[in-house]
């Protein structure tokens, strides 16, 4: 497995295996910030619109590579506020279910928080369905949890779920 950072060329490039990681998490009830039921042309035009984003200071968009296919994502996306130019979210951090559980994900939240200490940056935060794999992931990956705020997001499958906010200092 490779981990590879993308240009905005490269995403738009390959598109269409990003949009599969969308639909292939959606299909395990996780959102990614998308509301369901997901298209496969949304799940790629939400791609398009990352790669008009993706700057190399504030947008990065890392991808875990085998044989040359797309199996995860992750992005590091620098806070907007003048204060806050030392924090950032991790965003999207999907792996393809078929290779889940074998620490893809975990070696794309490393590469992530090292491409961030690169930026500068000091801190890392991020936020995910409450009481479900991923939260235990995230725990099991040695991220800190701050706490859950309820009703914070629609799954897929139109309920409401409580997220659980994590950070991670650099």
């Amino acid at each position: 497995m490779e981990i590879a950072e993308l240009s905005a060329d490269e995403v738009r490039a390959v598109a269409d295996e990003l949009a599969q990681l969308l639909l292939d998490a959606h299909a395990s009830n996780m959102a990614l910030g998308l509301r369901g039921p997901l298209t496969a042309e949304h799940a790629r035009e939400t791609w398009l619109d990352t790669a008009a984003r993706v700057d190399p200071e504030r947008r990065v968009l890392l991808v875990a590579l085998e044989d040359g296919a797309v199996v995860g994502t992750v992005q590091v996306v620098r806070a907007e506020a003048e204060n806050g130019q030392h924090r950032a979210e991790i965003v999207r951090l999907a792996v393809r279910g078929d290779r889940r559980g074998g620490g893809i994900g975990k070696a794309l939240l490393e590469a992530a928080a090292e491409r961030a200490r690169q930026l500068g940056l000091r801190v890392l935060w991020l936020s995910t369905h409450a009481g479900t794999a991923s939260d235990r992931f995230y725990e099991a990956a040695g991220w800190s949890r701050l706490g859950e705020l309820p009703l914070y997001s629609e799954r897929p499958d139109g309920t409401f779920v409580g997220s659980a906010f994590y950070f991670r200092e650099l």
